[in-house]
């Protein structure tokens, strides 16, 4: 009986290359999975040694502060007719994770990684074990926008995950109709038809969804729809001209020149303003444009000393009353788009100061009245002259309880009281401000606004072209 036990024996090693072969199993999340063989051919009564582990899946995921139940770790000795399939467990640090003799992992008391070390023999596996501070909430940067199709300018969503130490915070962005808006990996969202959709952010970690109601329009409805205010002066333009002329108004090219009365019409004129990017200088300068320091920055970009300094300006104008949007345009064109010398900082009494707005620097000593200034006002730093610079603007100007210059045009013309009180001689003064103002409300279309048109005696009430 024996022999013939032996005689089968054999017969089945002699064909044991049928099932010999590769053990390959699709699995997900990184799974350790061996490429040998599945059973190893012997010819003799020796013993088969352990050539490799094979694991379930790749990593283990805990919650700090969460209840978390032990995971015992699934592996497998390969190949399946080895000798002994004994498995031994060790943490490489008990502080992220311990493991017991029997593979079962429990949650150690800190945040981080390790990985448990798994033996049979001479095969070796890894698992990983992470222990991660959870996703308790996300919110998107903005719950809805508008875009245009006519201007295909995109916007930056960006997602907020609460609480800010999470440890993965990584999410992945679609949008419900491509053909309306799409969105990239890192949520930057195009217009492209005409429509509503629903862009979404969803965590990786507890997949927990926000998302952002996005329309797209046309540029030309969207003009239609900014609501304009008009003001009554009891003057006519030729009574205002004539008063501007006491003023001693300027021509500024390469120097300062005076300006004659044609010139200043031109300028005085709401007939000659309510188009193109001159309308820009009828904007409400008191209220925000809900535009974000990242867009700020986007335009700030290569604005010499400037660059960089979008939450500040962000920050300053939100703390005083003003818009934000001017309060950048209006530092570009004063310091030559962050290149002056009163921006980059000159000296007085020892002392390094910065002028980003152009404050005291009078026509006959620009950089000396501009530098005494600063001083006077401790802005020793650009950050110190952005905030002081847009309080002392919101306060003398935009928001003055006396004369409420709230637009480049009243700033610069003070229609309630011609002549007086004026933030510069510069006839072109709000027409250069404007301009720029014009190409950034235009780059991004989810700025918000409203015009304040002048209305002098004689004239109709003037429409936005």
């Amino acid at each position: 009986m024996l022999k013939k036990l032996l005689i089968i024996l054999c017969a089945l090693f002699i064909y044991i290359p049928c099932v010999q072969g590769a053990y390959n199993v699709e699995l997900e999340d990184d799974a350790y999975v061996s490429d040998s063989v599945y059973f190893a051919p012997v010819s003799t009564w020796e013993n088969v040694e352990a050539q490799t582990i094979n694991l379930d899946k790749g990593k283990i995921l805990f919650y700090i502060g969460r209840e978390n139940k032990p995971e015992k770790i699934q592996a497998e000795v390969m190949p399946v007719n080895a000798t002994d399939k004994t498995l031994t467990y060790k943490t490489e640090n008990s502080s992220v994770a311990t493991v017991d003799e029997n593979g079962v992992v429990t949650a150690g008391k800190n945040i981080g990684e390790t990985y448990i070390d798994i033996q049979s023999g001479k095969a070796m596996a890894k698992m990983k074990v992470c222990v991660v501070k959870g996703v308790e909430s996300v919110a998107l940067s903005q719950d809805s926008m508008t875009l245009y199709a006519d201007k295909p300018v995109t916007a930056q969503l960006s997602a907020v995950i609460a609480p800010e130490d999470a440890t993965i915070k990584d999410v992945k962005w679609h949008s419900e109709n491509e053909s309306i808006a799409a969105v990239d990996n890192d949520g930057l969202v195009s217009p492209c038809g005409v429509g509503k959709t629903e862009i979404y952010a969803v965590t990786e970690d507890g997949g927990m969804t926000a998302k952002c109601t996005v329309t797209v329009t046309t540029w030309d409805k969207r003009r239609e729809e900014i609501p304009v205010v008009y003001t009554n002066y009891d003057m006519t333009v030729d009574e205002m001209v004539t008063a501007q002329m006491s003023a001693e108004p300027t021509i500024f090219t390469t120097e300062a020149l005076t300006a004659d009365e044609q010139s200043v019409e031109q300028y005085v004129d709401p007939a000659n303003l309510v188009s193109g990017d001159e309308k820009y200088q009828f904007i409400n300068l008191a209220s925000q444009n809900n535009v974000d320091a990242e867009t700020l920055d986007t335009y700030l970009k290569g604005k010499g000393i400037l660059s960089g300094y979008g939450s500040v300006f962000k920050d300053a104008a939100e703390e005083n009353g003003i818009s934000e949007v001017y309060l950048v345009i209006h530092a570009c064109l004063e310091t030559g788009n962050g290149t002056s010398r009163l921006a980059n900082g000159t000296e007085y009494n020892g002392e390094t100061v910065y002028n980003v707005f152009g404050i005291g620097a009078v026509d006959a000593a620009p950089v000396a009245g501009g530098t005494e200034y600063a001083y006077i006002e401790d802005w020793t730093s650009v950050e110190k002259a952005i905030r002081g610079g847009a309080q002392w603007i919101s306060e003398n100007y935009i928001n003055n309880p006396k004369y409420a210059q709230n637009t480049l045009y009243k700033m610069r013309w003070n229609p309630d009281k011609p002549a007086v009180h004026q933030y510069a001689t510069d006839v072109g003064w709000a027409s250069k401000q404007a301009r720029n103002m014009s190409a950034m409300f235009e780059a991004f279309p989810n700025a918000k606004y409203q015009f304040e048109i002048p209305v002098y005696v004689g004239q109709e009430k003037l429409k936005i072209k």
